[in-house]
């Protein structure tokens, strides 16, 4: 194992998170691959000069990312694979993700009901991502705010269990056909890092936030959704003579 990632312990970022960068890197990069075993706890230790703690510490992390699994008689095995989405694609992210042969989960992490400007609006706070029998990998973090006037109830389904846009469909006659988006910087916060974990490699997050209407062109929803640092997405545009499409996202659904 080379070590040109040498841990500084005149920094203030501690040991054991340099040493979870340091293998978070080399993870996503795929020096380490899926299904293979990082170096040992005792050859983590003697070529950092760590203590075991340390590296106990920084492991954890990677875990709690859903990274690497400790197996017993294997040591810390490789879990990651890299997940594509397509920025483009519009639809629900739980239609979105079955479509790709994958387990949606959701966290509720907050339902709030604000006033609005002309009502009440109904404020949700989700990490959404995908499932194994062993790990669970969140991808966005979702902010949506709803007009009640509009979706009178819509405060009382359970959307840890049921999808957003499945209940506009079904319980309001209400399909999403059209965004408006815009792409920008989120800074690190501390929701990022309880859904995403420690990123201190990276300087911000990809958010797209914006509008969604139906196809009568009324407001459907006002989201923000922040890209999870190991998401690859593809970005694509169509050009038909007239004007130009705008890109769209996986919708926060």
């Amino acid at each position: 194992m080379t070590n040109e990632f040498a841990l500084n312990p005149h920094e203030p970022t501690p040991l054991y998170a340099q040493l979870y960068r340091m293998l978070r890197v080399r993870i996503l990069d795929g020096e380490y691959a899926e299904g293979e075993a990082i170096p040992s706890e005792t050859v983590l230790r003697d070529v950092h000069g760590i203590t075991r703690s340390t590296v106990r510490n920084a492991v954890a992390l990677l875990a709690k990312e859903g990274l690497v699994q400790q197996i017993r008689g294997k040591g810390t095995i490789v879990t990651y694979t890299p997940i594509n989405h397509s920025i483009w694609n519009f639809g629900g992210f739980t239609d979105f993700s079955r479509a790709r042969g994958q387990r949606p989960v959701t966290s509720l992490l907050s339902r709030s009901i604000e006033d609005g400007p002309q009502g009440k609006i109904l404020k949700l706070v989700r990490a959404r991502g995908v499932a194994t029998e062993e790990t669970q990998t969140f991808l966005n973090l979702d902010t949506s705010w709803l007009d009640l006037r509009r979706f009178q109830g819509l405060d009382k389904f359970d959307f840890e269990q049921q999808s957003l846009y499945q209940v506009m469909r079904e319980h309001y006659g209400v399909v999403p056909t059209r965004s408006e988006l815009t792409l920008s910087i989120a800074p690190h916060s501390d929701l990022t890092r309880q859904v995403f974990g420690p990123s201190p490699e990276v300087p911000g997050f990809i958010c797209a936030s914006g509008d969604v209407y139906d196809s009568t062109d009324q407001l459907v929803e006002r989201t923000s959704v922040i890209y999870s640092p190991t998401l690859e997405m593809k970005v694509g545009t169509s050009w038909n003579g007239v004007q130009p499409r705008a890109p769209q996202h996986p919708a926060s659904d």
